[in-house]
This record gives structure tokens, sequence and C-alpha cells, in this order.
């Protein structure tokens, strides 16, 4: 079984509030088979204030799989980097004072995606039952200005080159939003540009 797609913001997996998630954001990610979608369809969006900037590396999509039974062999946890697509043509429209940041799969990193999907199906085919997640973290960033006292954040999700970017996440601040452990470890991986 797979949980519904996670977009966590930190390298803790933060779990968007579910006060925060839009319908249409639930219903897409409930949509999406993290097994059988290919990656290269997979294509994620952020905003932040404008005077964050982010780039090649910084967000990091991760697919895991736990079998119930811990003697058991079977368990995959891939974590690749995302690749910046610049001008993305469909991006979404971002709230005034914010950049929207897109992201997808490098070839390479798009494999080796493909690669942890046939080891879990393949498990899953054999009777291996478990809990597997999907998640996008931010594990780093710069700041043209001090971040203040907010980082308002929304994330929109893509599925599928036919498809277009729907709301995952409504406009949220972190820095509220997330426990002192969190907020702390995250303020730490937004240094100054």
């Amino acid at each position: 079984m797979f949980t519904p797609i996670r977009i966590a913001l930190i390298a803790a997996s933060l779990v968007t509030g579910c006060g925060s998630v839009t319908p249409a954001g639930l219903v897409a990610a409930m949509r999406l088979d993290p097994l059988a979608t290919p990656p290269g369809d997979i294509t994620v969006a952020v905003s932040v204030p404008n005077t964050v900037r982010l780039t090649d590396g910084d967000a990091q999509f991760r697919l895991a799989f736990t079998p119930d039974d811990p003697t058991r062999a079977g368990s995959v946890d891939t974590t690749v980097p995302l690749t910046l697509i610049e001008n993305a043509t469909d991006a979404p429209t971002p709230p005034d004072g914010d950049a929207v940041y897109v992201w997808g799969f490098a070839p390479r990193d798009a494999a080796r995606v493909a690669k942890a999907q046939a080891q879990i199906t393949a498990a899953r085919s054999n009777g291996l039952a478990g809990d597997g997640s999907v998640g996008v973290s931010i594990e780093g960033g710069c700041t043209t200005v001090p971040l203040g006292d907010t980082l308002p954040v929304s994330t929109w999700l893509k599925t599928g080159p036919d498809t277009g970017f729907v709301q995952l996440t409504r406009r949220t601040d972190l820095l509220t939003a997330l426990p002192a452990a969190e907020r702390s470890a995250l303020l730490s991986k937004l240094t100054r540009c």
C-alpha cells in the first residue's frame, strides 16, 4: 500500500497540513500511481517568496518501500535530485511577490526511479506486503535578503504530459506551521545568496 503523495519541504519530510491541501490537489495525489506513473510524467512546482532562490538539486524526490516483516528482503529507498525546468510554458502563476520553480527528472535520475518502481512492483508481485511512500523535499536554496518572520509556500503537481498543474497545497507559512526543530533545520538550509 502506498500512502498518498506527500509533498515535503524539508529533509524530515514534513507532511503538509491537511488544512492547506486543496480538494483538487488531494484528488490528483490520490490518482498518482507511484509504481506505474513514468517518472518523466511527474512534475512538481513550488512557489516561494521571490527573495528565495532555488536551483537544480535543491529539491529531491524519494520513493520508498518497507516490508511489513523486517526479516524479509525487499526494502527499497531511492532518493534522487530533481532538475529545474527553466521557462516551463505551463508553470502555475505565482501569487504577487512570489516566484514559481518547476522541477522534473534528468534522464539518469528518471531511470533510477523507474528501477526502484520495478523493484517494488516485483516485491509486491511475489506477495511481499509493506508500506510505501513518495515525497518531495527541499534540501537547499538561498535568500537574497534576510528571510524575515514568514515563508509562504504553495505546491502544485502534474502527473502527465497531457494534464495541467493542479494546486496541491494552498499558500501556507511554513515558519508558523513547522515544529521548532524542523523550522530550525529549514532555516539552516536557506543560506544567504
